[in-house]
């Protein structure tokens, strides 16, 4: 249960602040020696955490969400702008993440490769930083073009692969191509209740075919630590996604970035010359 609480910790913290939650994750994983690729259940257990900070974004972004259940909603033209930015970013993320999952499943059991991937993120960060403070960003949300829109879409794309971060890339992108702070994390945000709640979805089916076909999930599945891991990844990771807004608006994303730079050297160094 100890190990289920500290996923559903870092799952929180780590999902909305752009230092990737999948990386961290793999990590975790490996240095507890808790990886099973060969069963799928850290792959299930992984999105069921996932689940629980989508829960945290859909409440928190939850006024730019109820509209779309409404008919007055939808005669926004403002509305259906953000709408149709969100589908057209969704369509790239989507074709580049069947693509490469295969690689992905390797991936998170190679923590070399998730800490290459926390450098190439911080690098990503200090970039955006770098330009944000030279340029003054004053683009809007409904403002944004649809090729900006598919460009963010493809950094959310790459950023499947864990070590690069979903939130990180995505607003990073979101920044370059010249949205304010706020309207960049916006739009990170419900770009992400897409995406992860496709790949929610996705795997709930999944372990509904496991079901059927065995009668009973995977043995190593506990379905009260899939609870506690989801609960626990939705209360920190709606505190975290406060901070991030905050931080986002202080322009201190280089801060992340020394950070995955530590990360990196310390797992690495564990890894190759200590032997762990």
């Amino acid at each position: 249960m100890l190990n289920t609480i500290l996923q559903g910790i870092i799952q929180g913290l780590t999902e909305f602040l752009p230092v990737s939650s999948s990386g961290h994750l793999s990590i975790f994983q490996y240095f507890s020696k808790s990886h099973t690729l060969e069963t799928g259940s850290t792959m299930t257990f992984d999105l069921i955490l996932h689940f629980g900070t989508l829960i945290a974004v859909i409440y928190y972004f939850w006024k730019d969400i109820i509209p779309y259940f409404t008919i007055n909603g939808w005669k926004d033209p403002t509305r259906r702008k953000i709408a149709w930015l969100v589908i057209v970013a969704s369509i790239p993320t989507a074709i580049i993440g069947f693509g490469i999952k295969k690689y992905i499943e390797i991936m998170m059991t190679k923590p070399i490769a998730v800490c290459c991937c926390f450098l190439f993120t911080g690098i990503i960060l200090l970039l955006s930083e770098k330009l944000k403070k030279q340029n003054a960003n004053t683009t809007t949300l409904p403002q944004l073009t649809y090729g900006k829109a598919i460009a963010t879409g493809v950094a959310q794309g790459i950023a499947c692969a864990p070590g690069i971060s979903r939130s990180g890339s995505t607003i990073a992108a979101g920044l370059l191509c010249g949205l304010k702070g706020e309207e960049a994390v916006r739009y990170s945000f419900l770009l992400m209740i897409v995406s992860v709640g496709g790949a929610t979805l996705l795997d709930a089916y999944k372990v509904y075919k496991i079901v059927r076909d065995t009668g009973h999930l995977p043995e190593d599945l506990i379905p009260s630590h899939l609870v506690v891991g989801a609960l626990t990844s939705m209360i920190v990771g709606f505190l975290s996604l406060k901070f991030l807004v905050y931080i986002i608006n202080k322009q201190k994303l280089s801060y992340f970035a020394y950070y995955l730079f530590a990360v990196s050297i310390i797992c690495i160094s564990l890894i190759e010359f200590a032997g762990m």
